[in-house]
């Protein structure tokens, strides 16, 4: 066994480092699906802030749901780096009653 190290092997290794210490880029995309959800969040946390100040009721409950399912899918896709097709993401703002941003493809 060879006990000196191998100079392509370090540099194999380091390159490995590299690779996974980047962060990766944002597709503009990407960065509108992120800026979707964060709008989400915002109209989550304004539903919430309602909700404990006492006017809760089964349909506010309900559209936090809702938007929260949405922000799970979103988050979740981004999370593992897959493609969230534009038509589909259309369909499930539609059936949650959000607005898609305008520049986003599709």
């Amino acid at each position: 066994m060879d006990t000196i190290p191998n100079g392509n092997a370090e540099q194999k290794f380091q390159e490995l480092l590299a690779k996974l210490t980047t962060t990766p880029e944002w597709t503009e995309k990407q960065q509108l699906e992120l800026e979707m959800a964060r709008d989400i969040s915002v109209e989550m946390l304004r539903l919430a802030e309602e909700m404990r100040d006492g006017s809760v009721d089964l349909e506010t409950v309900l559209i936090l749901l809702k938007y929260a399912k949405v922000l799970d899918f979103v988050m979740t896709t981004l999370a593992s780096r897959r493609d969230i097709k534009p038509q589909t993401l259309r369909v499930i703002f539609k059936l949650a009653g959000l607005k898609v941003d305008e520049a986003y493809p599709g």
